[in-house]
């Protein structure tokens, strides 16, 4: 799912993933991706992740973190993420940057624009921020059909995979049929503390 994100739409899921925990909430919301995209995208948000996250706590509350359970996506977020590449295909593009994934966290709901409101940001002139940059020819630097870069973050690319062995799904069970596993992970990449798989 995560091959054609570029390596700041990756760091975005893996923050939004960080964030859920952070705030002990029950899923990975589309409230989440939105503060993962504060994290690396400020200008296209509009404001820094503080006034948001303060805005999120204000509307689903706060828990004690969570650490080494499995999150699981919703709904809303699991249309986010595969309305980003619907986003990115229909400009021309190869690669899914942050821009396509704001457009999609607004068009997939789940309470991304409300908590847009309650922070300050108008959810209307971040899709225009979003449109704008997304359409830019700094947004894609696919625009001459290269190829999606493929040496970003390790530590991002650990953390998605472990995110998608977690919700077990169809990418995870072939995964493993392959013989990836979060002891696979573990052994590749370190026992990193950060890495949200299981221990």
């Amino acid at each position: 799912m995560f091959e054609h994100f570029d390596e700041r739409a990756r760091r975005c899921v893996v923050l939004a993933d960080q964030e859920a925990r952070r705030l002990g909430h029950e899923d990975l919301g589309t409230v989440h991706l939105l503060l993962g995209l504060a994290a690396v995208a400020p200008d296209l948000i509009g404001l820094d992740i503080e006034p948001l996250r303060a805005s999120v706590v204000a509307l689903h509350g706060s828990s004690p973190p969570r650490s080494g359970d499995q999150l699981p996506i919703s709904t809303e977020t699991k249309a986010a993420l595969e309305g980003a590449n619907a986003r990115a295909l229909a400009l021309g593009h190869t690669t899914i940057d942050p821009a396509h994934l704001l457009l999609a966290v607004l068009d997939a709901g789940g309470g991304a624009a409300r908590a847009l409101r309650e922070a300050g940001a108008p959810p209307g002139a971040v899709r225009e921020r979003a449109t704008a940059a997304a359409g830019s020819a700094d947004a894609a630097s696919d625009r001459d059909d290269a190829p999606p870069t493929t040496d970003g973050d390790a530590e991002a690319d650990a953390a998605l995979l472990a995110l998608v062995l977690r919700n077990n799904g169809a990418v995870a069970r072939l995964l493993r049929e392959h013989g990836i596993d979060e002891q696979r992970l573990r052994e590749a990449f370190g026992p990193d503390p950060d890495l949200p798989i299981r221990g």
